[in-house]
């Protein structure tokens, strides 16, 4: 039973019941919740540091440069005057130009915002590093510390080391208490870069098509960072013995004792964070009812770094005899988490042929997914987009819009009651909870005030 006011740790199983005498794989969905907002989210907090790092090199000039500048000064709007920031930009030179401070009456960052000009080539890891250091000593400070990084461009001067590596500096950082969010613009940054660093870093990794696309991703950030409710979010999982755990997911896993803890994203109210599990249940588990299969518990803290308990929570076998089994109705909210799953698959393989230009295969690959996935209206919405890319055969966007939904779909959080969402009515969702078409393009016209006049 949900309960919309405390924080719990919820497991579904696809089935309640094993099937008796059989060795079975059962599908299990465990949900990390926060509570609904209520007079706690809007007590005082301790300041957000953040450091805006800003791609200036010369494919970056004219509008790209201008609309990202806008972007950090949305950011910087929202920001308490207590809040601490700091600017850096970078070409194949890295500069900052206003050193982390509390941002005040922000005129020193909007002053030097208004003054960024294009330059040379692309100094990204430096430029992320100099992100970092400005807010690396003060992080334990910090209510959140985090770089939130914009390129249109590939790391090409510098230290141009492989994905892998920065991806690694991205996750020890985080450890140290420094987040890293990245934002891609347009058809040539490197896409397997900036997801690693977003997804090792611990934040997020968004991308816009265009320059006026990037707005909503950045709008979204800001709302997720205020709507805060735990961060550092690990799940520790037990099971008896025999029984095998494989993650669906594709989150860090570090293994602790012989038991996997896991990596979730941070979790705003009103939000939750899901895994999907495989059980691999041995025939000798599956004789009596009442067996501990599974035991779940979280560790996490508030902004504050306060710890968050949360009770631990179990799985326990019923049999039923195969006959009952089946007439036994599969949980609609897992059926739905594995599909999405599933979905994120496809596109996966269907980006692997965008990169062997095997435009055939993956128009096969979408008439089938649309038999496939007729079920499940955002995945549906999804292969529109897909398939519009697909027609015009332009590689470079399919492979990013591939890969950021798909990624989207396999590590999210997600409204607690997703199911009873309408997909008409997705705009009224909070914004980092809103379910998009295509990750590459705004879709519900957030834009800074200055463009609605």
């Amino acid at each position: 039973m949900t309960n919309n006011n405390i924080p719990q740790i919820l497991i579904t199983p696809l089935k309640p019941a094993l099937i008796d005498g059989v060795a079975q794989k059962l599908p299990v969905l465990v949900r990390v919740q926060a509570p609904d907002a209520g007079p706690a989210a809007a007590a005082p907090r301790k300041p957000y540091h953040l450091s805006l790092v800003i791609d200036r090199s010369g494919s970056m000039s004219g509008e790209p440069l201008m609309q990202a500048a806008r972007c950090a000064r949305h950011i910087i709007d929202r920001l308490d005057p207590t809040d601490v920031a700091s600017l850096v930009v970078f070409d194949d030179k890295v500069k900052t130009l206003v050193p982390a401070k509390p941002v005040g009456n922000r005129s020193a960052l909007h002053a030097a915002l208004a003054q960024i000009r294009s330059g040379g080539s692309t100094e990204l890891c430096g430029g992320w590093k100099a992100g970092v250091a400005s807010l690396l000593d003060t992080a334990p400070e910090a209510a959140l510390a985090r770089v939130i990084l914009l390129s249109d461009g590939n790391a090409n001067t510098g230290e141009t080391l492989e994905p892998a590596e920065i991806a690694a500096f991205c996750a020890q950082t985080a450890e140290k208490g420094v987040t890293t969010s990245t934002y891609g613009l347009g058809r040539d940054f490197n896409e397997d870069l900036m997801v690693e660093m977003g997804r090792r870093g611990g934040g997020n990794h968004y991308y816009g098509y265009t320059a006026a696309d990037l707005f909503e991703p950045f709008a979204e950030e800001f709302d997720f960072i205020s709507s805060l409710y735990a961060r550092q979010v690990r799940l520790a999982l037990s099971a008896s013995n025999g029984v095998g755990i494989r993650l669906l997911n594709d989150y860090v896993v570090d293994e602790r004792e012989g038991f996997p803890l896991i990596r979730l994203p941070d979790v705003p109210y009103g939000a939750e964070a899901w895994v999907l599990l495989e059980l691999e249940i041995p025939a000798a588990l599956a004789l009596e009812s009442g067996n501990v299969l599974l035991q779940a518990g979280v560790t996490a803290s508030t902004p504050d770094g306060l710890p968050i308990a949360m009770a631990d929570a179990t799985l326990v076998s019923k049999v039923l005899s195969p006959q009952a089994w089946d007439a036994l109705l599969a949980d609609p909210l897992v059926v739905t988490r594995l599909t999405e799953l599933e979905a994120g698959k496809f596109l996966a393989e269907a980006r692997a042929a965008a990169e062997c230009g095997d435009w055939e295969t993956i128009h096969k690959m979408i008439a089938e997914g649309r038999k496939r996935f007729a079920d499940h209206p955002w995945v549906m919405e999804v292969l529109d987009v897909i398939a519009e890319l697909a027609s015009e055969m332009d590689t470079a966007r399919f492979r990013k819009e591939a890969m950021y939904s798909s990624r989207r779909m396999a590590a999210r959080v997600s409204a607690k009651e997703e199911l009873n969402f309408d997909m008409a009515t997705e705009a009224a969702a909070p914004s980092f909870l809103r379910r998009k078409r295509a990750q590459g393009k705004a879709q519900f016209e957030q834009r800074p005030e200055e463009d609605r006049k």
